[in-house]
């Protein structure tokens, strides 16, 4: 090859990795153009509940966030939810596991009339440093306060906690990449729903089992967890910006940048507007199979109630 067409070509190669980080950089490296917030922030911890025991159980439950709710907008859900006790968020609630990122979500959230509410919440892939070596970011496992009776050996942030009537299991499914750790997950969450007892099985994740978003299928996840989470009450994801329901699989959001529809015909329910789920068990005597448990999806824009899912234990 000519010396002259090296040339060129390597300075079209220069040219092209240039404009690259130009266009990328902000949301690679950058953050907005916006004060830093500077309050306490990090060693701010969110709470989880150790043990939520009334006679009925409400959750408000979202999808993904992205920093994209303001503090009007949790107060919203606080006026239309009155009874909540809990929220639950399945991931990427951060647009980027960054300083910045995370103290605005304080910002909006210790302000609203949810704070102070004990919070159930999975990483997602926004909360987990780029690159070919991912990690939970700082930030959030400062941050957000969970038991650690997760799979052995298995990095993020696995975990179950008993609520009223409800064994509740969050599964991070970012570092599920490696085999040896989607069988360690895999051993764990089948101990877990196994020795629930008589409690409905709610189990939370990221990425969905079944893929709400075009070109979102994630075969890893879905040849791993179909069958075993296919016995759960109710499997809440998000990831896929929009929603969808395969019974008993849901997929929630609540503030992502909507994507194109996945054209799942076996799908109950589908749409694309933002969303958020109230999940509810109601006990009629002490026994809990003498409870039931409700879900429903609301539009984030007026509330209205889009979809709905009963469960009852015999």
């Amino acid at each position: 090859m000519r010396k002259w067409t090296k040339d060129i070509l390597i300075s079209i190669l220069l040219v092209g990795i240039t404009v690259l980080c130009i266009v990328r950089w902000q949301a690679w490296f950058g953050m907005p153009d916006e004060p830093y917030w500077a309050y306490d922030t990090i060693d701010y911890t969110f709470p989880y509940p150790e043990d939520v025991q009334d006679s009925s159980l409400t959750i408000i439950v979202l999808g993904d966030v992205h920093n994209g709710l303001l503090c009007a907008d949790y107060d919203t859900l606080a006026a239309r939810v009155p009874d909540a006790n809990i929220v639950a968020q399945a991931g990427d609630w951060l647009d980027r596991g960054q300083t910045y990122y995370y103290q605005s979500l304080l910002r909006e959230w210790t302000n609203s009339r949810l704070y102070g509410l004990p919070v159930l919440v999975t990483p997602g892939n926004h909360e987990y440093s780029k690159g070919l070596h991912k990690s939970l970011s700082s930030v959030w496992e400062n941050g957000f306060k969970h038991p650690e009776n997760g799979p052995s050996g298995v990095p993020g942030a696995s975990y179950y906690v008993d609520l009223q009537g409800i064994r509740f299991i969050t599964i991070d499914t970012t570092p599920l990449r490696h085999l040896v750790y989607l069988t360690r997950t895999l051993t764990w969450l089948r101990h877990a729903m196994n020795t629930a007892g008589e409690r409905y099985i709610v189990v939370m994740m990221h990425h969905p089992v079944i893929s709400a978003g075009k070109g979102r299928f994630n075969p890893l996840v879905y040849a791993t967890f179909r069958r075993a989470l296919g016995e759960a009450d109710l499997v809440i994801s998000g990831h896929d910006h929009s929603y969808m329901r395969h019974t008993p699989f849901v997929v929630l959001n609540s503030a992502g940048k909507v994507k194109k529809q996945r054209h799942n015909l076996n799908a109950a329910v589908a749409d694309t507007v933002p969303v958020y789920g109230v999940l509810k068990v109601e006990k009629s005597g002490i026994n809990i199979k003498e409870s039931e448990m409700r879900f429903t999806v609301h539009r984030f824009s007026d509330g209205t109630v889009i979809d709905s899912l009963y469960v009852k234990h015999d």
